[in-house]
């Protein structure tokens, strides 16, 4: 009978190459990204220089998983990366596996099982209830185009389930309506052309719709779906840290702040959208797709939180359940 350590030997045979191969291996797969933005084709290049100089140090590299579990403890005991960063790296090196088997390199990715981050931040674990958004909502002003912007924020991070980063890159053509419903276009993490449609909710389009009605009519289908007003950066579409400063404001000015051991931040909402979709029973496969997560207890676990969504128990963490 056949144990399975031999058998993941066999999957995961030693592959031997000289640094130089292996730097053309990675020069390749950077080209080869020329469709991806050049933010995402940057931080290929930065985050494999650093596998580069492991590799040659290392010296016992042979595209095992152990020897991926090797590198990661190397970012994390002698690099001293956080957990973040740490799977930040191990995606890239992820990616450049899966090339390396694409070109019929390696049989098998061996950093595909291998994940960094084994716990939520301790930054982004808490969620809203539904009583805590709708408080949230209501303490969002409409009587200013500042107030209608940021209810629609707070509406299209809670209901479509997108992040900071795909709400700076929306312009007012990425919606469009079929049959009686309104769809978001939204481009995939890195890339520059769009390749997901998300259905909104009926709130969510509500504020968005009154938010672009105060803007005027008419407007440029390229224009900006949420503009700075900002003095530095008027008119111009909203930063990240600009979203993430609107959002951080309103949580701030709101009174579920109140009385709580941890406070809300943008990342907050993220959690939220995450756990009202698993108690609107979508699958755990289009929730990682949607929300971009590679670690499915992450979203196991936002199963196990939908319950509370109901009560009052909004700062319970995810990895207290």
């Amino acid at each position: 009978m056949i144990s399975s350590k031999k058998i993941m030997e066999d999957v995961f045979r030693p592959v031997k190459m000289k640094l130089s191969v292996l730097t053309g291996y990675v020069d390749r797969f950077i080209e080869s990204c020329s469709s991806k933005s050049k933010e995402t084709q940057a931080g290929y290049k930065r985050t494999l220089k650093e596998f580069v100089i492991f590799y040659s140090t290392d010296r016992l590299f042979q595209f095992r998983e152990k020897d991926v579990e090797r590198y990661k403890i190397y970012l994390l005991k002698t690099k001293k990366m956080k957990d973040v960063s740490v799977a930040s790296y191990l995606t890239s090196l992820r990616r450049l596996c899966q090339y390396l088997v694409d070109i019929k390199v390696l049989v098998h990715n061996p950093a595909k099982s291998v994940q960094g981050i084994k716990r939520v931040s301790e930054k982004s674990r808490s969620f809203l209830t539904y009583a805590e958004i709708n408080q949230l909502l209501n303490s969002i002003r409409g009587d200013s185009i500042i107030g209608l912007r940021d209810k629609a924020l707070v509406e299209i991070m809670i209901g479509c389930a997108c992040s900071d980063a795909e709400i700076s890159n929306f312009r007012v053509g990425d919606f469009q309506k079929i049959d009686k419903n309104w769809v978001l276009h939204v481009k995939n993490s890195g890339e520059n052309t769009q390749t997901e449609s998300i259905t909104i909710p009926n709130e969510t389009m509500k504020a968005i719709t009154s938010y672009l009605k105060a803007r005027g009519n008419n407007l440029p289908l390229e224009e900006p779906l949420f503009l700075s007003y900002s003095n530095r950066t008027f008119h111009q579409s909203m930063t990240v840290r600009g979203i993430r400063e609107a959002i951080n404001l309103r949580l701030k000015s709101s009174s579920i702040l109140r009385g709580t051991t941890m406070k809300f931040t943008p990342f907050s909402l993220r959690h939220t959208a995450g756990v009202i979709m698993a108690d609107r029973g979508v699958t755990p496969d289009n929730i990682m797709k949607r929300m971009n997560i590679t670690w499915r207890p992450t979203v196991m676990m936002y199963y196990k939180l939908k319950d509370m969504l109901h009560g009052e128990l909004s700062t319970k963490t995810l990895n207290e359940t």
